[in-house]
This record gives C-alpha cells, structure tokens and sequence, in this order.
C-alpha cells in the first residue's frame, strides 16, 4: 500500500516549515534586505499566495522565524553543554555560549534585531519573541546553575543578561572589526568573575 494522505493540518504544518525554514536560511545568505516574500517563496517551492494564506503579514512571518531561531539557539546551547558534561567550568558555559552568538542562526537573529531599529511593524511583531527568548536563556541559565542563582539572588539575572548582551555585542561588531586578542582578555575577565561568583561563599 502506498504512504497514507496527510491530513490537512499536517500539510499546512509542513508548509509552514518550509516557509519558516526559507526565511531563517534566506536571512543567513542575504540579510534582511534580500529576504523578500519572492526569494523565500523560491526557496520554499510556496507561491506568494500560499505565503499568505498560512502568514497574514511578512512581519507575522518573519516573528515566527524568529521564535523558531531563539528555540533553536536554546537548543542547541544545552544539548553542546550535555555533550561537553562540564557545567562547573566557566569557561565551558563562556565558550558555548560565545559560539552560538556567532553561529549562522545568531546572525540570522541580528539581522532582525538592527532591522527592527527602523520598522515599527517589525519592531511590534518580534519584541515578544525577544523577550521570550532572553527569559528562556535566564530560566535555563536558573536551571543549570541553580546554586549560584540563589547565592546572588536578583543580581543573577542581570550577570546572565550581561554576560549575553557582551556576546551579542562582540559578535554584530566583528562583521566589521575583529580584534582577537581584546576578545580573548574579555572571555577570560567573564570567567574569572563567574569563578568568583560561583565559590563564593556568604559569611
């Protein structure tokens, strides 16, 4: 027998995917200046009609890929810390971290983040998708920490935040300027200050 129908909303999911997937891979290749609805809708094998009748707008398109990409980077930040089994080290969670804030999926992210800057629409669309993904990063930083996180109460949130908008910052900067041995001091000055915060121990 052949391979049973899929059922309508498994053919509307997959088509979702498709879209969702041209979008991220088209931000990586081109920038969110080349991710048309027409390059996606090629890359996808959707056409623009069909775009539309799964995404009511381009910015309800591009916040799913959003949602999609901070789901992934989550993802793949602990499956790499399991594989590296070395949640004690600073440096381990420093080196992961930096690394995905430079992967293709970061810099897709990036792209939605200075295009934002200028349109409203856009803007609107994915500042809940950003503030759900920086959450998640703290609530798994929680999780994965949770000693340090009750030695430092609130200020634990605002070292996790920091810790991650240096990376971010460091990594939109070296599309233009890279300086290797400043970046290196810098991962080594987080890890101290990790170090020191993770052996502390109140009086």
């Amino acid at each position: 027998m052949g391979a049973a129908r899929r059922t309508q909303a498994e053919r509307r999911a997959a088509t979702t995917r498709k879209l969702v997937d041209a979008t991220i891979a088209t931000l990586v290749e081109l920038g969110y200046g080349g991710t048309t609805v027409q390059e996606v809708c090629a890359r996808a094998g959707v056409s623009q009609g069909g775009l539309f009748r799964h995404f009511a707008t381009v910015e309800q398109l591009v916040a799913s890929a959003g949602e999609d990409i901070g789901r992934r980077l989550v993802q793949r930040y602990r499956r790499e810390l399991a594989v590296r089994g070395r949640r004690d080290d600073p440096m381990v969670a420093l080196r992961l971290l930096r690394a995905a804030s430079r992967s293709p999926l970061a810099q897709a992210w990036f792209e939605l983040v200075v295009a934002s800057r200028t349109q409203a629409g856009l803007r609107r669309a994915l500042e809940p998708v950003f503030r759900r993904h920086y959450a998640e990063i703290v609530a798994l930083a929680r999780e994965l920490w949770p000693a340090v996180a009750l030695r430092l109460g609130p200020a634990f949130d605002v070292v996790v935040d920091t810790v991650v908008a240096a990376f971010d910052g460091e990594s939109v900067r070296r599309f233009v300027v890279q300086a290797p041995a400043l970046e290196a001091k810098r991962l080594v000055l987080l890890a101290d200050a990790m170090q020191r915060a993770t052996t502390h121990r109140s009086p």
